[in-house]
């Protein structure tokens, strides 16, 4: 199944290729990606910048989680970001069981945000609007899947700040893991041996 679909990424160069030159919205037949950003306190170093693809998909197509399951390929970021800015990782919400047959794979439909959060370090310098870039790649499937790509480009000024997709962003932050977020201390458990009970 993997060299099926690793076959398939090289070999394809149909519909959604026609969509690539920059924007920040690529629309397929089976899905609408999107390239947001969340920036509540302006583009500045140490204040909280948070960007991501949004994938809204046609009823009964999923995409996959970064652990797909029994088969099935996980969406893949790739940032172009100015000097001092870095990109880390994909903070992926919790999946949702997709059985297909006797297999067991782990992803999303409907509307999922995978967000990325963005350092801006020290260095860096406030000036012109800043560009992000962003190449991404999908696997949109229902019993059939299809390898979809884009090139998303997302302009911000420096000086202000940015929200108006803040509740895209808090939802898909309240559905990552607490462990997956960094600085979380794992859970913990506690229990008795109660002597009296029956």
């Amino acid at each position: 199944a993997a060299r099926l679909l690793m076959l398939l990424f090289l070999l394809w160069g149909g519909a959604a290729s026609a969509q690539l030159g920059g924007k920040s919205v690529v629309v397929t037949e089976r899905t609408r990606a999107e390239l947001l950003a969340h920036a509540p306190e302006g583009l500045e170093p140490g204040k909280p910048v948070w960007v991501g693809l949004q994938l809204t998909h046609q009823p009964h197509w999923h995409t996959y989680w970064r652990n797909p399951g029994d088969s099935g390929q996980a969406t893949s970021l790739r940032w172009t970001l100015l000097a001092g800015m870095t990109a880390g990782d994909v903070r992926w919400p919790v999946p949702t069981r997709l059985p297909i047959g006797q297999l067991a794979n782990y992803g999303y439909d409907g509307t999922v945000l995978l967000p990325v959060a963005v350092h801006i370090g020290p260095a860096w310098k406030a000036g012109a609007p800043v560009t992000l870039r962003l190449q991404a790649q999908w696997l949109v499937c229902r019993k059939e899947c299809i390898p979809q790509q884009g090139q998303f480009s997302l302009t911000l000024p420096t000086g202000q700040a940015q929200t108006a997709s803040r509740p895209a962003f808090e939802a898909a932050l309240a559905r990552v893991p607490v462990e997956a977020l960094p600085g979380a201390k794992p859970p913990s458990a506690h229990a008795r041996v109660d002597a009296t009970a029956h």
